[in-house]
């Protein structure tokens, strides 16, 4: 089953209307994560918005130089805690602390003021930044 991870960086429920805001990647498209800063952690992703490079190539993913990345404000240093706490939800569907199931769509961060919501074990305290990059464009 292909789990799928949320990220909502707004928090006002009525502006929830532009790809900075929230966005739903799914697992497979994760390529990695590396700290951003002591208390920021970025997921790098395959980008959403793909095109053909030059035109008329085969769309190489080998060849991108482009990405989207969610940006997360984690306590300070505890990258590998965030970064275990998303692989186990994703690989196993469990959650890091208790062990309980996770739906297919897993919420990594929900900034939403309504309730926010933040992956259980990871310590993220909030969905710093969502950037959805334009296509591939390699002329």
């Amino acid at each position: 089953m292909e789990r799928y991870l949320y990220f909502r960086a707004q928090a006002t429920d009525t502006n929830d209307d532009a790809n900075d805001d929230s966005a739903c990647f799914p697992a497979s498209s994760l390529m990695g994560m590396a700290p951003s800063g002591d208390t920021t952690l970025g997921l790098f992703f395959k980008p959403m918005v793909r095109g053909v490079p030059g035109g008329n190539e085969l769309d190489d993913i080998t060849n991108f130089d482009n990405y989207d990345k969610i940006s997360l404000t984690i306590p300070n240093n505890t990258h590998l805690t965030a970064m275990k706490a998303i692989t186990k939800a994703i690989v196993t569907g469990k959650s890091f602390t208790n062990n309980n199931f996770l739906p297919a769509l897993i919420i990594v961060a929900n900034n939403d003021s309504g309730g926010t919501e933040y992956l259980e074990g990871s310590g993220i305290t909030s969905c710093a930044t969502i950037a959805i990059n334009p296509a591939y464009d390699n002329s």
